[in-house]
């Protein structure tokens, strides 16, 4: 049977309220960075309101899940060795259609640009190919024609690297997108799986090396967002 015969739920409708999100972002903003809107910098903003927004999107992504566990409808596992999702906020606030909520929260209680709050947050290095950003349009797909479905892939360090031009010549750098903590990720510790290896892996003067012979365990810590 394919999915287009399934009946799927519907996701869970948004609030459109106005009030939805000025209190929860003060909220944020105060017990969770302990300073008053003048005093803060646009990065404790930037995740003040970005919480405030997972707040709202949470219930709603529980519950859809809740709905297609009772309609028990087929599901898509996308696996990824990329996922190049851009920046979240910026993303939720164009798919939620929320731009005017989110300016008059920001903007009309505390004279905040939510335009710049975007440059606070680094685009997401889960890889550096073109196959990272087909991946991340089939799971818009997916959400778009409500087909329950799940992304996995892995959670790099250094996905994407920075460069720069010295001496005319191309240099790459590391990109450092995980920092400061990520307001958009949940991190699941009590999931994690230990996978059984062969060997062990040093690093060499720069170079990860495997030794065989030497059983080790990786640790896979799964991290919703």
């Amino acid at each position: 049977m394919s999915l287009r015969h399934v009946s799927t739920p519907r996701p869970a409708a948004p609030s459109t309220k106005e009030s939805d999100l000025a209190a929860p972002f003060l909220r944020r903003l105060i017990l969770d960075h302990a300073v008053s809107p003048d005093s803060s910098t646009p990065r404790q903003r930037f995740v003040a309101i970005s919480l405030a927004l997972r707040d709202a999107i949470t219930p709603r992504w529980l519950e859809t899940g809740k709905r297609h566990e009772q309609a028990n409808p087929k599901r898509v596992y996308y696996l990824s060795m990329e996922f190049l999702i851009g920046r979240t906020l910026l993303n939720n606030v164009v798919n939620l259609r929320a731009e005017p909520l989110v300016e008059k929260a920001l903007g009309a209680n505390f004279e905040f640009s939510w335009r710049e709050l975007i440059e606070e947050e680094p685009d997401a290095g889960l890889g550096n190919g073109g196959l990272g950003r087909l991946a991340a349009c089939f799971i818009d797909s997916l959400a778009t024609l409500h087909i329950p479905a799940m992304g996995y892939g892995l959670r790099y360090d250094y996905g994407i690297f920075r460069q720069s031009i010295e001496a005319g010549r191309q240099v790459e750098h590391p990109d450092h997108w995980l920092t400061q903590p990520d307001p958009w990720e949940v991190v699941r510790p009590d999931e994690a799986v230990r996978v059984p290896i062969g060997c062990q892996f040093h690093l060499d003067s720069g170079v990860l090396r495997a030794v065989p012979g030497h059983p080790s365990e990786l640790v896979g810590v799964p991290y919703d967002r």
